[in-house]
């Protein structure tokens, strides 16, 4: 693998974010997340709507990393909507969005730091 680019979002919102992600030899979701989340930190595009009154104390962290497919030029009777990220499919999912450049997106759920 190489570098390729990478679309996240945050939902519910409309809040995202592109990044250029540069995969080792080894990718791992500690590494994954700490680049999210350093991205998500500094932002506009991850920035939240009125974000400048929340309390500087909240801490969020990234609850849980998921794949929502493209159904374009797949089969949607077979292939899932979504896939949940995990240790063990992390290199496949990474090849899988490196080869379908732009039509699969990581959705990256957040929360209050438990």
């Amino acid at each position: 693998m190489s570098s390729f680019p990478l679309l996240f979002t945050l939902p519910p919102s409309s809040r995202h974010e592109i990044i250029l992600y540069e995969s080792s030899s080894k990718p791992s979701l500690k590494s994954l997340n700490k680049l999210l989340t350093s991205t998500i930190a500094s932002s506009p595009n991850c920035a939240e709507f009125m974000a400048k009154h929340k309390s500087k104390d909240t801490v969020e962290s990234i609850q849980e990393i998921r794949v929502h497919w493209s159904s374009e030029g797949r089969d949607r009777k077979m292939w899932p909507e979504y896939t949940v990220v995990t240790e063990e499919n992390l290199t496949a999912v990474l090849e899988m969005l490196r080869i379908g450049v732009g039509r699969d997106v990581l959705e990256v759920k957040v929360g209050k730091a438990e």
